[in-house]
Protein backbone atom coordinates (compact mmCIF):
# COMPACT_ATOMS: atom_id res chain seq x y z
CA UNK A 1 0.00 0.00 0.00
CA UNK A 2 1.25 3.23 -0.72
CA UNK A 3 2.42 4.91 2.21
CA UNK A 4 0.42 8.01 1.80
CA UNK A 5 -2.78 6.52 1.48
CA UNK A 6 -1.74 4.31 4.70
CA UNK A 7 -0.87 7.58 6.29
CA UNK A 8 -4.33 9.00 5.47
CA UNK A 9 -5.37 5.88 7.45
CA UNK A 10 -3.70 6.08 10.38
CA UNK A 11 -4.68 9.90 11.18
CA UNK A 12 -8.43 8.83 9.98
CA UNK A 13 -7.86 6.00 13.05
CA UNK A 14 -6.15 8.41 15.84
CA UNK A 15 -9.39 10.71 15.35
CA UNK A 16 -11.35 8.17 16.09
CA UNK A 17 -9.36 6.77 19.35
CA UNK A 18 -8.64 10.69 20.18
CA UNK A 19 -13.11 10.16 20.19
CA UNK A 20 -13.73 7.40 22.22
CA UNK A 21 -10.44 5.79 23.56
CA UNK A 22 -8.51 2.85 22.66
CA UNK A 23 -10.46 0.36 24.30
CA UNK A 24 -14.10 0.33 22.38
CA UNK A 25 -13.41 0.19 19.10
CA UNK A 26 -13.27 -3.73 18.03
CA UNK A 27 -11.79 -5.05 14.67
CA UNK A 28 -15.02 -4.69 12.54
CA UNK A 29 -15.72 -1.44 13.70
CA UNK A 30 -12.12 0.00 13.00
CA UNK A 31 -12.51 -1.66 9.51
CA UNK A 32 -15.96 0.34 8.91
CA UNK A 33 -14.55 3.62 10.20
CA UNK A 34 -11.71 3.31 7.39
CA UNK A 35 -14.17 2.08 4.83
CA UNK A 36 -12.51 -1.57 4.95
CA UNK A 37 -14.30 -4.88 4.91
CA UNK A 38 -12.95 -6.84 8.45
CA UNK A 39 -10.67 -9.08 5.69
CA UNK A 40 -9.44 -6.28 4.09
CA UNK A 41 -8.54 -4.42 7.33
CA UNK A 42 -6.12 -6.87 8.64
CA UNK A 43 -4.76 -7.48 4.88
CA UNK A 44 -3.46 -3.42 5.56
CA UNK A 45 -3.11 -3.70 9.62
CA UNK A 46 -3.21 -7.37 10.80
CA UNK A 47 -4.89 -6.57 13.78
CA UNK A 48 -6.10 -3.64 16.18
CA UNK A 49 -2.89 -3.97 18.38
CA UNK A 50 -0.86 -3.29 15.31
CA UNK A 51 -3.18 -0.22 14.40
CA UNK A 52 -2.69 0.94 17.39
CA UNK A 53 1.25 0.96 17.79
CA UNK A 54 1.01 2.56 14.21
CA UNK A 55 -1.12 5.17 15.49
CA UNK A 56 0.98 5.90 18.53
CA UNK A 57 4.56 5.47 16.35
CA UNK A 58 2.74 8.88 13.84
CA UNK A 59 1.68 10.72 17.01
CA UNK A 60 5.08 10.06 19.21
CA UNK A 61 6.56 11.31 15.69
CA UNK A 62 4.32 14.53 15.60
CA UNK A 63 5.09 15.34 19.19
CA UNK A 64 8.75 15.51 18.37
CA UNK A 65 8.09 17.47 15.46
CA UNK A 66 6.63 20.30 17.32
CA UNK A 67 8.49 20.10 20.43
CA UNK A 68 11.16 21.65 17.74
CA UNK A 69 8.52 23.79 16.38
CA UNK A 70 7.96 24.81 20.15
CA UNK A 71 11.72 25.26 20.99
CA UNK A 72 12.80 27.27 17.35
CA UNK A 73 10.31 30.09 19.07
CA UNK A 74 11.11 30.04 22.95
CA UNK A 75 14.89 32.22 23.81
CA UNK A 76 16.19 29.94 27.29
CA UNK A 77 16.23 26.12 28.32
CA UNK A 78 14.10 27.33 31.14
CA UNK A 79 11.04 28.51 29.25
CA UNK A 80 11.39 25.52 26.72
CA UNK A 81 11.54 23.31 29.96
CA UNK A 82 8.01 25.22 30.96
CA UNK A 83 6.63 25.36 27.28
CA UNK A 84 7.49 21.47 26.59
CA UNK A 85 5.58 20.61 30.17
CA UNK A 86 2.41 22.62 29.17
CA UNK A 87 2.36 20.84 25.95
CA UNK A 88 2.41 17.94 27.63
CA UNK A 89 -0.81 18.56 29.66
CA UNK A 90 -2.44 19.97 26.55
CA UNK A 91 -1.64 16.33 24.78
CA UNK A 92 -2.99 14.41 27.97
CA UNK A 93 -6.18 16.76 27.63
CA UNK A 94 -6.76 15.10 24.38
CA UNK A 95 -6.47 11.60 25.73
CA UNK A 96 -9.48 9.29 26.73
CA UNK A 97 -9.70 8.57 30.62
CA UNK A 98 -8.40 5.58 30.42
CA UNK A 99 -6.28 5.37 27.59
CA UNK A 100 -2.81 5.24 29.56
CA UNK A 101 -4.30 2.02 31.69
CA UNK A 102 -5.78 0.29 28.53
CA UNK A 103 -2.78 0.50 26.80
CA UNK A 104 -0.28 -0.23 29.56
CA UNK A 105 -2.20 -3.86 30.07
CA UNK A 106 -3.76 -4.49 27.23
CA UNK A 107 -1.83 -3.04 24.37
CA UNK A 108 1.69 -3.54 25.37
CA UNK A 109 3.42 -2.84 22.42
CA UNK A 110 1.93 0.47 21.79
CA UNK A 111 2.47 1.06 25.81
CA UNK A 112 6.38 -0.05 25.02
CA UNK A 113 6.46 2.82 22.48
CA UNK A 114 5.51 5.21 24.43
CA UNK A 115 7.62 4.03 27.39
CA UNK A 116 10.86 4.15 25.12
CA UNK A 117 9.84 7.55 23.82
CA UNK A 118 10.00 8.34 27.71
CA UNK A 119 13.17 6.80 28.31
CA UNK A 120 15.06 7.52 25.34
CA UNK A 121 13.90 11.20 24.04
CA UNK A 122 12.12 12.79 26.69
CA UNK A 123 14.61 12.01 29.21
CA UNK A 124 17.77 13.43 27.24
CA UNK A 125 15.51 16.31 26.24
CA UNK A 126 14.97 17.23 29.92
CA UNK A 127 18.37 16.68 30.85
CA UNK A 128 19.45 19.39 28.24
CA UNK A 129 16.83 21.77 28.77
CA UNK A 130 17.75 21.39 32.70
CA UNK A 131 21.47 21.98 32.47
CA UNK A 132 20.96 24.49 30.36
CA UNK A 133 18.63 26.27 32.97
CA UNK A 134 20.98 25.75 35.32
CA UNK A 135 24.29 26.76 32.96
CA UNK A 136 22.41 29.94 32.27
CA UNK A 137 20.95 30.95 35.55
CA UNK A 138 17.90 30.72 35.61
CA UNK A 139 17.64 26.72 37.57
CA UNK A 140 18.94 26.62 41.09
CA UNK A 141 23.06 25.49 40.66
CA UNK A 142 22.63 22.93 43.03
CA UNK A 143 20.48 21.09 40.95
CA UNK A 144 21.41 17.67 39.47
CA UNK A 145 20.25 17.73 35.42
CA UNK A 146 19.69 13.81 35.70
CA UNK A 147 18.26 13.37 38.97
CA UNK A 148 15.10 16.21 38.06
CA UNK A 149 14.45 14.46 35.06
CA UNK A 150 14.16 11.20 36.31
CA UNK A 151 12.01 12.87 38.90
CA UNK A 152 9.76 14.28 36.21
CA UNK A 153 9.75 11.45 34.35
CA UNK A 154 8.24 9.59 37.67
CA UNK A 155 6.10 12.28 38.26
CA UNK A 156 4.26 11.84 35.06
CA UNK A 157 3.88 7.87 35.54
CA UNK A 158 2.23 9.03 38.78
CA UNK A 159 -0.54 11.46 36.91
CA UNK A 160 -1.18 8.49 35.00
CA UNK A 161 -1.47 5.90 37.98
CA UNK A 162 -5.00 4.91 37.70
CA UNK A 163 -4.68 3.04 41.67
CA UNK A 164 -3.27 7.12 43.12
CA UNK A 165 -5.54 8.74 40.58
CA UNK A 166 -8.81 6.94 38.79
CA UNK A 167 -9.53 9.05 36.01
CA UNK A 168 -13.31 9.02 36.49
CA UNK A 169 -12.56 10.66 39.49
CA UNK A 170 -9.50 12.93 38.89
CA UNK A 171 -8.98 15.82 35.76
CA UNK A 172 -5.87 14.02 35.05
CA UNK A 173 -4.83 17.73 33.83
CA UNK A 174 -5.37 19.29 36.91
CA UNK A 175 -3.81 17.17 38.85
CA UNK A 176 -0.85 17.16 35.88
CA UNK A 177 -0.65 21.03 36.51
CA UNK A 178 -0.62 20.70 40.54
CA UNK A 179 1.97 18.12 40.85
CA UNK A 180 4.38 20.18 38.01
CA UNK A 181 3.55 23.55 38.31
CA UNK A 182 5.09 23.99 42.07
CA UNK A 183 7.71 22.17 41.25
CA UNK A 184 9.37 23.51 38.35
CA UNK A 185 8.62 26.80 40.04
CA UNK A 186 10.79 25.44 43.14
CA UNK A 187 13.71 24.72 40.60
CA UNK A 188 14.07 28.54 39.53
CA UNK A 189 16.35 31.03 40.56
CA UNK A 190 14.29 34.31 41.21
CA UNK A 191 15.96 35.52 37.31
CA UNK A 192 14.55 31.95 35.64
CA UNK A 193 10.94 33.06 37.55
CA UNK A 194 10.92 36.31 35.84
CA UNK A 195 12.02 35.07 32.23
CA UNK A 196 9.19 32.01 32.81
CA UNK A 197 6.75 34.42 34.58
CA UNK A 198 4.46 34.67 31.01
CA UNK A 199 4.92 30.96 30.34
CA UNK A 200 3.66 29.66 33.91
CA UNK A 201 0.32 32.19 33.52
CA UNK A 202 -0.33 30.28 30.28
CA UNK A 203 0.17 26.82 31.96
Amino acid sequence: MEQLVRQKLIERAASLFRQVGVRLPHEEQLAAFLDYTPDEFRQIFCSKESLLYAVIESNLARQRQEHAELFANLDTPAECLVGLLRYSMNELRQASHYDYHIMRTQFPQAWQLIDEQLHHYTRPLLVRLLQGGIDQGQLRASLDAGLIAHIILAQFSLVVNEQFFPPDESDLPVVYHNIFAPYVRGLCTPAGLRAVSSHFERF
